[in-house]
């Protein structure tokens, strides 16, 4: 299960990419307020919270090949690989995630302030565990400013939790 620690920190990632990340921010799993994007370009205006709720799921299995439908219409495959099925069963394990963003796109694909959260459920091959994990932006009261919590820039772990062991920071896997 390492090996989803490793994919917690991509998933975060892809939370707040730009561009592709449009019909995650923007699409149908999120709700901007009424009145909050006055150029109708399909993302939050600046100042406006854009709450986000969608599914994903990674799978992988013992050779490394991987499927992981990032719920937002982007899947991302090793090579030969178009689906769940087209991995190995024998050594399959699969992690199922519920994302919520809430924050400020300001205007453009970027996740620019706020807080993501994501509970994980993985099972399979690798055994069974839950992970949960929250990072905020330094506008959030909650960020601590610690450096052994920081992920990127302005932004944190407030929570990160693997079933079993409680909440920590991974050394090794953070920059």
């Amino acid at each position: 299960m390492k090996r989803v620690l490793l994919v917690l920190v991509a998933m975060a990632v892809i939370a707040i990419l730009p561009a592709s990340l449009g019909s995650a921010a923007t699409g149908s799993a999120c709700k901007i307020p009424k009145g909050g994007d006055s150029d109708n370009n399909g993302i939050g205006d600046a100042g406006v919270q854009v709450i986000c709720n969608y599914d994903s799921v990674y799978a992988y299995d013992a050779i490394g090949a991987y499927y992981w439908d990032l719920g937002d219409g982007r899947v991302y495959t090793s090579p030969g690989i178009s689906s769940i099925e087209d991995l190995d069963q024998s050594t399959l394990s699969v992690c199922d995630y519920r994302i919520h963003t809430k924050g400020d796109f300001g205007n453009d694909p970027y996740m620019n302030s706020g807080d993501i959260s994501n509970m994980i459920r993985c099972h399979g091959y690798d055994g069974v565990a839950t992970y949960h994990y929250q990072i905020v932006s330094n506008d959030d009261p909650r960020f601590r400013g610690d450096p052994d919590y920081a992920i990127w820039g302005t932004w944190e772990y407030h929570v990160l939790t693997e079933s079993g062991t409680g909440n920590y920071i991974p050394k090794g896997i953070l920059p």
